[in-house]
């Protein structure tokens, strides 16, 4: 492969994630890994992994499962054009992550039904599934760009108004989003739940 994964600076992967990525989202990131082709600075692909979204994800997942044992896969977006295979970048970034942070002990993420997404990335890298989330919903405004429902709540709270009054005072649609599919990638010798 011609290709090489980086730690990479904020400021170059956030806009490349919001300008890319479905979710026109960064997340809470706080290891950020880029693609690119040997030779060349230009930033092909992002991989950044953080805390798991939910303070109980990591104890549904393993035995004793904490913030300092399993982290988040959080973004993977790659140019569409690029040819880099997605489980060449994800198993480098993985490489990378296991041999600065031995400690994980193992990585969850979320496939996004409501996009499309069905888990192939993750099945080929040899993840496991293990369930289903509850439906959640997110935003889309008058411009048909999607909006986290956290941000919406809070510019509500900021006015002093329910999500609710805030959605319909300012023309958002609300759309209930499908079950996201949760996949677990083990990186040591683990019990799973």
């Amino acid at each position: 492969m011609n290709y090489i994964v980086l730690k990479t600076p904020r400021e170059i992967a956030k806009p490349f994630v919001i300008k890319h990525h479905y979710s026109q989202a960064f997340g809470k990131a706080s290891i950020i890994l880029g693609l690119y082709k040997v030779g060349n600075s230009k930033l092909l692909g992002v991989i950044t992994f953080g805390q798991c979204s939910g303070r109980l994800v990591a104890q549904s997942v393993i035995k004793g499962g904490n913030h300092e044992t399993v982290m988040e896969f959080l973004r993977m977006c790659v140019l569409d054009w690029c040819p880099c295979p997605r489980t060449f970048f994800m198993s480098k970034a993985i490489s990378i992550l296991k041999q600065n942070f031995p400690k994980i002990k193992c990585l969850v993420t979320y496939a996004d039904q409501t996009e499309g997404h069905d888990g192939t990335v993750y099945k080929a890298n040899s993840w496991v599934f293990v369930g289903k989330t509850n439906p959640k919903y997110h935003y889309i405004d008058k411009d048909g760009r999607r909006l986290n429902k956290r941000l919406i709540w809070d510019r509500a709270m900021i006015e002093g108004i329910t999500e609710t009054e805030y959605q319909l005072c300012y023309g958002y649609t609300k759309v209930i989003e499908k079950p996201k599919l949760k996949f677990i990638k083990p990186l040591r010798k683990i019990k799973l739940k």
